[in-house]
C-alpha cells in the first residue's frame, strides 16, 4: 500500500512540477537572480523554459534559456535528500579542482531551491563526445578520449566525504543478470541455452574479492554523451549518482556505450574501438591498478546488451543480427582476455 501511495505521489509531483518551474514569478524571483550578468540589469530579460527529461524514478532535467545566450540547467528531485546530496557533491567538486579554468571541470553550481527540490547549474560549454566521435578527425577523437580518461582519473582520486559504498550485490549486479535472463527466457525461450552458457562463461572472470581493488568515487553514468569537449577542456555533467565502488565500472561503461552507440547508429565500429582503446590506454597510464576487473565489467555489459537486444522487437532483423554478433564477439573477447590475465597472474 505504501509503495502504491509513493507511485501516486510521484505522479502528482510530475503533473505539478512543470507549472511550478515554468511560473513567471518563480523564474523571476528564484532563477534569474542566480546569474550576476542578469541580476544587475534593469529590465527583465526574455526567458524560455522546457523539460528536457522526465524520469519515472522522480527526477527531471530542466532548461532555462535566458536572454538568448545564458542557459541554466535544473535537476528537480522528488526527494529533497537526493537534491541536497547532488548539490553537495557538485559544489564539493567545484571547490576541489573542477572549477572553470581547470580544464577538467564540472558545471558551475548556482544554488539549490529547497522548497522545490531543485538544483541549478550553468550549462556545460562545448560539444558532447557522442556527437564528436564520428564527425571529427580520428586524431581529434583520440585526443577527446585522452581528455575524458584524465577527467575520470582526477575524479576518482578526489576525496568526496559522505559517499555510500555500493553493496557487493550491486557491484557484481547478480540480481540484474538474473532478471535479464529470466525475461529473455520467458519471451524468447529459443535463446535461453545461449544465455545460460554465457553466464557460466561470465563466472570465470567474476571478481573473486569484494575489497580488491580499493573502491573510489564512481560517477555511475560516465558516458560520451556526458563529456563535453571545448578545445583542451573537458566538462562532465550528470554528477549526481555518486557512490564508492570498483573504479573499473566507469571505465567499462564509457567504452561500452561508445561502441553500443556506434552499433545503433551503424557507424564505424573499428574507429569506435580505436577510440575506446585510447581511452583505456590513457587511463591505464595513470592508474593501472584500478583496471583489475575491467574484463569482467566489459563482458557483463556486452552480455546485458545482448539480452536486451534479443527481446527488443523494435530493431529490424538485419540490425538485430549484426548487433547480436558484435555483442557476442565483445563478450567472448573479454571473457578470453580476463581468463588469460587471471592465468598469467
Amino acid at each position: 500500500m505504501g509503495r502504491e501511495g509513493t507511485r501516486q505521489d510521484r505522479r502528482a509531483w510530475k503533473q505539478n512540477q512543470e507549472a511550478v518551474f515554468g511560473n513567471p514569478d518563480f523564474v523571476h524571483e528564484r532563477i534569474l537572480g542566480l546569474l550576476p550578468e542578469v541580476a544587475g540589469g534593469g529590465a527583465r530579460p526574455e526567458w524560455r523554459f522546457e523539460v528536457i527529461r522526465n524520469k519515472a524514478a522522480g527526477r527531471s532535467t530542466l532548461l532555462y534559456s535566458i536572454g538568448g545566450s545564458a542557459r541554466i540547467y535544473g535537476k528537480a528531485y522528488f526527494d529533497f535528500a537526493a537534491a541536497a546530496e547532488a548539490h553537495r557533491s557538485l559544489t564539493h567538486l567545484w571547490a576541489h579542482g573542477f572549477a572553470s579554468g581547470s580544464f577538467l571541470e564540472v558545471p558551475e553550481p548556482l544554488g539549490i531551491i529547497p522548497e522545490a527540490n531543485l538544483v541549478l547549474m550553468r550549462s556545460a560549454d562545448g560539444v558532447p563526445m557522442d556527437q564528436r566521435a564520428g564527425s571529427v578527425s580520428l586524431e581529434a577523437a583520440l585526443t577527446d578520449a585522452r581528455l575524458a580518461a584524465r577527467w575520470l582519473v582526477k575524479y576518482q582520486n578526489t576525496a568526496i566525504p559522505g559517499l555510500r559504498a555500493e553493496s557487493p550485490c550491486e557491484k557484481l549486479e547478480i540480481l540484474k543478470i538474473a532478471d535479464a535472463v529470466a525475461k529473455v527466457a520467458a519471451e524468447c525461450p529459443e535463446h535461453s541455452s545461449l544465455l545460460i552458457d554465457m553466464i557460466h562463461d561470465l563466472r570465470a572472470v567474476t571478481p573473486k574479492s569484494n575489497t580488491s581493488p580499493q573502491v573510489t568515487p564512481m560517477h555511475g553514468q560516465f558516458r560520451p554523451a556526458h563529456v563535453f569537449i571545448e578545445g583542451s577542456r573537458a566538462t562532465v555533467i550528470d554528477v549526481e549518482k555518486l557512490c564508492l565502488s570498483d573504479p573499473a565500472k566507469d571505465v567499462a561503461r564509457f567504452c561500452h556505450v561508445l561502441k553500443k552507440t556506434c552499433l545503433e547508429e551503424r557507424g564505424d565500429l573499428e574507429r569506435a574501438d580505436r577510440v575506446a582503446q585510447e581511452f583505456v590506454a590513457e587511463y591505464r597510464a595513470h592508474n593501472k591498478a584500478n583496471l583489475e576487473n575491467l574484463a569482467y565489467f566489459r563482458a557483463l555489459l556486452a552480455f546485458k546488451a545482448l539480452a536486451k537486444l534479443l527481446k527488443n522487437r523494435k530493431v529490424d532483423e538485419a540490425q538485430r543480427e549484426s548487433m547480436g554478433r558484435a555483442y557476442q564477439a565483445e563478450f567472448e573477447r573479454w571473457v578470453r582476455n580476463g581468463t588469460i590475465s587471471e592465468m598469467a597472474a
